[in-house]
C-alpha cells in the first residue's frame, strides 16, 4: 500500500476518533472540569510517566548488553527521542528514530538496535497480555470485548513464538540463505548482513543473562502505566474501582496500536470516552475531560523532553529514511 494512501487511512480514522469522543460537547463544561483538575494527581502523574521511561531504557540497556554494553543515559535520551518521534512522524518511525539515534552514538549498528526496538515492543504486549488476563478474569466483558483480547492474546504468543524459534533457527537459516547464488554479490551480502543484524536484535533476549531481570522490568513498567492511569482518574475527579481502571489502562493501550494519526491522537480519546461512558456511566463531558489529561499526560511531556534531547543530538529527521538503517 502506498505511503501516502496508509497516511491518509491513518488521519481519517483519528477524524473519526475524534468525531466520536467530541461530537457533543459543552466546551464551557469541558473547560470547567479541565481547569478543576487535582494538579498534585496530575503532577504525580507526570513523575511516574518520566520514571516508567527511565524503567524502559533499563530494560533496553540489559537486552543491547549481548550485543554491546552502553550506558543508562544515552539509552534514556535515545528512547526520548524515539517518543518525541512517534509524536510528529507518521508509521511510528520514532522507533526507527530511537534506533538510529543510539547507533549514532554507540558502537551498534541501526539495524541490531531497531531489532531490540521490536523485541522491546514484543514484550510490552506481553505484559498486556499480563494485564488483559488479570482483569479479563476479573471483570466481565462482554463477547466482543473478550474475542478481541483473546486474538490479541493469541497474536502475541505467537509472535513471542516466532521470535523464540528465530533465534534458535538463526544460525542454521543464514548458513543456508548464504547458499544462494545470489548472495555472491556484494549488495545483496550487504543485504543478509543487515538482516542478520536485525535478528541478532530481535532475537538478543536468548543470549542475555538478565532474562528474570527483563521479566520485572516489564512487569513493573505496567504497573507504572496503571498507577499513571490511576492518577490522572483521581486528578479528574472520577471514582472507579482498581478493577474498573485496569479495564481503562487495557482499552488505551490497545487503541495505542491502532493506526492512527501521530500520538495516537483521536484512537486514544475515542477509547478512553467509550470506555468510561458506556462500560461505567460516567457523564459524557467528565469522560472527554479524562480523555484529554490522560492523553496530554501521556504524550506532551515526552515530547518537550524528546524534543530537547534531539535538538542536542546530531540526528536529523531525514536520517531515518530507509537507506540509513544500514549504518
Amino acid at each position: 500500500m502506498n505511503k501516502w494512501l496508509k497516511l491518509i487511512i491513518s488521519i481519517a480514522i483519528s477524524s473519526v476518533g475524534l468525531y466520536y469522543a467530541f461530537d457533543q460537547v459543552d466546551f464551557n463544561e469541558l473547560w470547567f472540569h479541565l481547569k478543576s483538575v487535582n494538579l498534585l494527581w496530575l503532577s504525580i502523574a507526570i513523575m511516574l510517566l518520566i520514571f516508567s521511561v527511565a524503567i524502559r531504557a533499563e530494560r533496553w540497556q540489559l537486552l543491547l548488553e549481548p550485543i554491546e554494553n552502553i550506558r543508562f543515559h544515552p539509552l534514556f535520551a535515545a528512547t526520548m527521542v524515539g517518543y518525541f518521534g512517534n509524536a510528529v512522524l507518521p508509521f511510528r518511525l520514532g522507533e526507527l528514530l530511537r534506533a538510529y539515534t543510539i547507533a549514532a552514538r554507540e558502537n551498534v549498528e541501526t539495524s541490531a538496535a531497531f531489532g531490540t526496538v521490536i523485541l522491546e515492543r514484543i514484550l510490552d504486549m506481553l505484559g498486556l497480555v499480563c494485564m488483559i488476563l488479570i482483569f479479563g478474569w476479573l471483570y466481565p466483558f462482554d463477547e466482543a470485548g473478550r474475542n478481541i483480547m483473546l486474538a490479541v492474546v493469541i497474536f502475541t504468543l505467537v509472535g513471542f513464538g516466532f521470535v523464540l524459534a528465530l533465534g534458535r533457527a538463526k544460525s542454521h537459516l543464514i548458513e543456508q540463505i548464504e547458499k544462494w547464488s545470489v548472495f555472491e554479490k556484494p549488495w545483496a551480502h550487504r543485504i543478509l548482513t543487515i538482516i542478520n543484524s536485525l535478528v541478532d536484535g530481535l532475537t538478543s533476549i536468548r543470549a542475555t543473562k538478565h532474562v528474570g531481570q527483563i521479566v520485572l522490568h516489564t512487569i513493573f513498567m505496567w504497573v507504572v502505566y496503571y498507577s499513571i492511569t490511576y492518577a490522572v482518574i483521581l486528578a479528574a475527579g472520577i471514582h472507579l474501582s482498581w478493577i474498573e481502571v485496569g479495564v481503562v489502562l487495557i482499552s488505551t493501550s490497545l487503541a495505542v496500536a491502532i493506526p492512527a494519526a501521530p500520538g495516537a491522537v483521536g484512537t486514544y480519546h475515542a477509547a478512553a470516552v467509550y470506555v468510561l461512558t458506556t462500560l461505567f456511566f460516567v457523564s459524557r463531558t467528565e469522560s472527554q475531560a479524562f480523555a484529554v489529561l490522560l492523553h496530554a499526560v501521556g504524550f506532551v511531556p515526552l515530547i518537550i523532553i524528546g524534543a530537547i534531547y534531539f535538538l542536542r543530538s546530531s540526528v536529523n529527521i531525514k536520517d531515518i529514511s530507509g537507506q540509513h538503517i544500514t549504518e
